[in-house]
């Protein structure tokens, strides 16, 4: 199987100052001249199954690459929670916890301290939803996500299960790109099942 991964197009979160990432901000003025070179690209896909994260975000890169496709929101899929920072601006982390703004996504999540959803409960939500849409016999599978779940995916699909490196960033895709990965649905379920224990209750 062929997974194309699409991270969604820039956002209006950082502009409005939000720090959060579950801030359901929709995509900024002018992201259509950012998403053209992948819809161009990717109208091979277009009749593949297409799922993606339900922030406004990743529905609306999702809609405009694929203007004729049907898209599934997939839970699962969503960006991470920042815990108590979730509500807050960032002008406010800068005066109230200005070293908080200097740690790398590697530094936040594999030891949380405010509360963040870590990496290893990342990679198991992530994981249940992975699991669930690999269930197809389709050849080619879509996803459009966020940075953090599209490395998970990505260390997934290649069968890396050392957890601590789904932190690291190593698919680091531009605002709007994508990438495409081989994988072995059946191999990569296998693995889902046996490291995680996979129960359907995960589902959201």
């Amino acid at each position: 199987m062929e997974l194309v991964l699409v991270r969604h197009g820039t956002s209006t979160r950082a502009q409005e100052g939000v720090w959060g990432r579950l801030y359901d901000a929709p995509l900024a003025d002018g992201f259509e001249s950012q998403l053209m070179r992948s819809r161009l690209e990717l109208q091979d896909a277009a009749s593949s199954t297409i799922v993606s994260s339900p922030l406004t975000r990743c529905m609306q890169t999702a809609a405009f690459i694929f203007p004729d496709s049907p898209v599934a929101p997939i839970s699962a899929f969503r960006a991470f929670h920042s815990g108590i920072f979730e509500d807050a601006t960032e002008s406010y982390i800068r005066e109230r916890h200005p070293e908080y703004l200097e740690l790398t996504y590697r530094q936040r999540f594999l030891n949380p301290r405010y509360g963040e959803e870590s990496i290893h409960a990342q990679v198991r939500r992530v994981a249940g939803g992975l699991f669930d849409v690999l269930d197809t016999d389709d050849e080619q599978l879509v996803i459009v996500s966020h940075y953090s779940s599209m490395n998970i995916i990505a260390n997934i699909g290649v069968r890396n299960w050392r957890v601590d490196t789904h932190a690291d960033g190593a698919y680091d895709i531009a605002l709007g790109s994508y990438f495409r990965l081989l994988i072995d649905p059946g191999a990569v379920r296998e693995d889902i099942a046996r490291q995680l224990d996979y129960q359907p209750q995960w589902q959201d």
